[in-house]
């Protein structure tokens, strides 16, 4: 075996034997995980070349006071009787507790978004020294915590307490969300260099290498061309691909990344919730004889996610059984189809609206469990959408994205990776192997305290030994949004970090004394806005104006940027944009909506306002969300009742499709005011076909009550139609379409009209009319985060770097 294509620390680090490490320090790194988190220290002894790494057991207080040892923390926080648990014990009442009120988890990649206190209901929001008010709270906290154990741990042990930190995280982290992780990390005194933050598929590799050089099967690069390594690095809450170059250069072996795959929704978390929703839940309602019409959306995602830690157990169950069966990484076929049920017992009890739901015996059988895996593995461009939740991504998104940047074949993949807990799961590690069949799979020992080691020989070569194995590279390019046919890109996708400074000089206003001067920077796409620099002058600005704007991402990947004209400056940190994911117009309107709502009831005792919720039911109406929408002014009439509601709740039901609700609140309606004309049609409209003699019953009393109303003219006129009455059905139709006429020309038709009058105007035979009116309703207003009269323009094409 020729030693030189044998893939080392050493053979990528030669001079580490002759390098002094900086001494009396302890050097660790920590696996923060969105469901476990895993801490190792690295050592190295001066003159060798080998590093030593290990896992530390962590001490951590259960429910019952007890004390439990390991080298794997729940990322879990809990207030029970009066004291905070971190750990094994907050994990263990996540049957019993409230999410967001008294227990927090998966709070790792909600960091970054600004809904301001999104835990509302938290029982130590004002707590001192506490204080859990948002995700980015909770991660202080877990730190604060985890700070206080591995000090603890070094202390009992020997170790220096002056600590150096390395912490691996998503490699498809956005800037804001490094940010705030970083906040957390400084606010508890952890020491944090420059580049302490380590991309979790980059830690996954250099641990694999580093136990690799120790076994009999070290890694081998090939002599005759660059080898590629895709890690496929599958959490609790992440789904992260990075492919590594390796290749040979005069200084020896180098490792460099070439692509990170686009951030994509999707991990373990994912595969519960889709059990939950698709098994759990039904039968859940089923043994409590409810439906699952009779909750809201959010009191159903409440009883969901008390049931999501029964389907994690259930999913672990299954996983372990099939892997015991499973050679070279294939499943028998017969496992996939067989009716073998895994069962467990636990107490659930959730408090609702409609009294105690509770049940004590689950199970899923492995069929269940392989029709669920078949959305997550199936390879499509598309994610897999059902109404009412969130939509599921698959494996092969993020893989896709990662291979295309990358510019790569599937078959130029020499090896592929395979780290994370959900990594575990037979029908991934299957799907992996199938679709990568050249490929070489590598499955570490122990794929969760793998990356943590990782991340301790980061943090002792970084940080002891200023060296660096690997170098980052953006995986979305950064540009500005111009008035100039394509957006300028700034800094492109794939570019090494730390990056230079970029300066760009060549923009200008596009109109004589503009008043402002805007420049959006956004990562991605235009939806995902990182911040707006924004220039102002007495005066406004004239097109000679030279505008100058530098940017640059810092170690920690952190864009920093500085705009300048007509010495007026404007200097930014990445600012905290509504969410991390791509936004439209209309979400984000949302989320600023959710976000108010959030800090006015957290102002009124956890109680939303009526001033929050009717803004909140607009923006949802706005954002044609009209189940949201329902669902809001219900709640909101629940709280602050008013009859005069039921109709439009009920109207929004119909638009959403949930015809069961809307004829509730319009029987309701009609009860409080039996003569009110719309509930009356509403009602009519809505049974149409499903109760034809109910709905004309309504339908003729809405035009007892308002015959001159064009909306029951047309439904009435359409009734005549069909039982041949032709006259009488065009006299009713001509009556709506004059009336709907009338508000036309005096401009005073609602959004709602223009589709009726559309349809009438079709039927009467007025095609070019009807296409006049669908062409004029107005869309809605939007709601921009940079105002685009203030938008620069190119002037030269000249682009340096300083």
């Amino acid at each position: 075996m020729n030693n030189s294509n044998i893939l080392s620390i050493h053979s990528m680090l030669p001079t580490m034997a002759e390098t002094q490490l900086v001494k009396g320090r302890t050097y660790v790194g920590i696996d923060f995980g969105t469901s476990t988190t895993v801490v190792s220290i690295a050592t190295k002894e001066d003159g060798k070349n080998s590093i030593k790494t290990l896992p530390i057991q962590m001490t951590q207080v259960l429910e019952d006071g007890t004390i439990f040892q390991s080298e794997k923390l729940p990322s879990v926080i809990a207030w029970y009787n009066g004291r905070l648990l971190v750990g094994e014990g907050a994990s263990n009442l996540k049957y019993s507790l409230t999410k967001g009120k008294n227990i927090w988890f998966s709070f790792k990649m909600e960091i970054g978004e600004d809904l301001g206190a999104k835990y509302y209901e938290s029982e130590v929001g004002s707590m001192e020294g506490i204080n859990i008010r948002n995700p980015k709270d909770c991660v202080r906290v877990f730190f604060m915590y985890l700070n206080m154990l591995i000090k603890r741990y070094c202390k009992d042990n020997g170790l220096s307490e002056n600590i150096d930190y390395a912490v691996s995280i998503p490699a498809s982290f956005e800037a804001n969300q490094r940010k705030e992780l970083m906040e957390a990390l400084e606010t508890n005194g952890m020491t944090v260099t420059k580049q302490s933050l380590i991309d979790e598929p980059n830690a996954a590799f250099i641990s694999y290498v580093h136990d690799s050089e120790e076994s009999d099967k070290p890694l081998l690069i090939s002599p005759h061309y660059n080898s590629k390594v895709l890690v496929f690095d599958f959490g609790g809450g992440t789904c992260d691909i990075s492919i590594l170059e390796i290749g040979k250069s005069v200084n020896g072996l180098y490792s460099k990344n070439v692509a990170i795959s686009k951030f994509t929704k999707l991990g373990g978390d994912d595969v519960d919730r889709f059990l939950t929703y698709k098994y759990l839940l039904p039968r859940f309602f089923e043994h409590n004889n409810v439906k699952a019409e009779d909750f809201r959306t959010k009191e159903r995602q409440f009883i969901a996610t008390q049931l999501y830690k029964v389907a994690e157990r259930l999913k672990i169950l299954i996983c372990k059984k099939i892997a015991t069966q499973v050679y070279k990484l294939e499943i028998p076929k017969h496992l996939k189809t067989r009716d073998d049920k895994e069962e467990i017992s636990v107490d659930i009890n959730i408090e609702t609206r409609k009294g105690v739901l509770s049940q004590s015996s689950f199970y899923l059988s492995n069929k269940e469990f392989c029709e669920a895996m078949s959305v997550f593995v199936k390879n499509s461009k598309l994610a897999t959408t059902i109404s009412g939740q969130e939509d599921y991504n698959n494996i092969f998104m993020p893989i896709d994205s990662a291979i295309r940047k990358a510019n790569v074949k599937k078959s130029e993949i020499d090896y592929i990776l395979l780290i994370g807990g959900s990594a575990q799961n037979p029908f991934i590690q299957e799907a992996i192997k199938d679709y990568f069949d050249d490929a070489e799979i590598l499955v570490p020992q122990d794929l969760q305290t793998h990356v943590s080691k990782g991340a301790a020989i980061h943090s002792l070569l970084m940080n002891g030994m200023n060296k660096c194995i690997i170098q980052p590279i953006t995986s979305e390019p950064i540009f500005v949004i111009t008035k100039d046919t394509t957006n300028k890109v700034l800094i492109p996708a794939g570019t090494t970090i730390p990056s230079d400074t970029v300066v760009v000089d060549d923009l200008m206003p596009t109109k004589e004394k503009q008043e402002a001067i805007e420049l959006p920077i956004c990562v991605g796409s235009e939806n995902k806005m990182l911040f707006n620099l924004k220039i102002t002058r007495d005066g406004g600005f004239p097109t000679s104006a030279q505008v100058s704007l530098a940017v640059e991402i810092t170690a920690d990947k952190l864009l920093l940027a500085k705009a300048s004209c007509m010495g007026v400056n404007c200097m930014v940190e990445p600012q905290n944009p509504f969410a991390n994911k791509e936004l439209t117009t209309e979400e984000r309107i949302v989320l600023r909506a959710e976000r108010e709502a959030n800090i006015e009831t957290e102002k009124n005792g956890g109680v939303p306002t009526k001033n929050a919720l009717v803004k909140l039911r607009k923006a949802y109406e706005d954002a044609g969300n009209d189940f949201r929408a329902a669902e809001t002014l219900e709640q909101q009439n629940e709280i602050y009742p008013n009859p005069s509601d039921y109709n439009l709740i009920g109207v929004y039901y119909h638009n959403s499709g949930n015809r069961h609700k809307a004829v509730e609140f319009f029987e309701r309606a009609i009860e409080h005011n039996p003569n009110d004309y719309w509930p009356n049609f509403n009602i009519g409209n809505t049974l149409l076909f499903q109760d034809p003699k109910r709905a004309r019953k309504h339908l003729e009393k809405a035009y007892e009550i308002n015959p001159s109303e064009p909306c029951v003219n047309i439904l009435l006129g359409r009734i005549d139609k069909q039982e041949g009455k032709a006259e009488d059905a065009k006299l009713k139709l001509q009556v709506a379409f004059d009336a709907y006429e009338r508000r036309w020309k005096t401009n005073s038709l609602n959004r709602a009209d223009y589709g009726w009058f559309a349809s009438v105007a079709e039927e009467l035979g007025m095609r070019d009319k009807a296409f006049e009116i669908r062409s004029a309703k107005p869309k809605i207003e939007q709601t921009a985060y940079y105002d685009a009269d203030n938008l620069t323009q190119t002037r030269t094409k000249a682009l340096q770097k300083s």
